[in-house]
């Protein structure tokens, strides 16, 4: 298991740039995954973060609470 405040030490930390795996529930209940994926900004009072997936550049702004895995490791609030 990882802490949400985990994961911002790692796509924000020392190893910003590094591409990560994810897995979150959608607003509109479905999963979305993502392979070779990295963090390119995070608000921390709205407790958003803006992911790019690597192969399509498609970004994407979830919610902490709609992460569910990061890299293979379930997530906790």
């Amino acid at each position: 298991m990882i802490h949400v405040s985990a994961i911002n030490s790692i796509t924000e930390g020392a190893a910003k740039g590094k591409p990560f795996s994810f897995k979150a529930i959608t607003k509109a209940g479905e999963l979305l995954a993502g392979e070779n994926c990295i963090c390119t900004s995070s608000n921390f009072e709205r407790k958003t973060r803006n992911i790019k997936f690597l192969d399509s550049e498609e970004i994407r702004t979830i919610h902490d609470i709609q992460l569910i895995e990061f890299n293979g490791k379930e997530v906790f609030l």
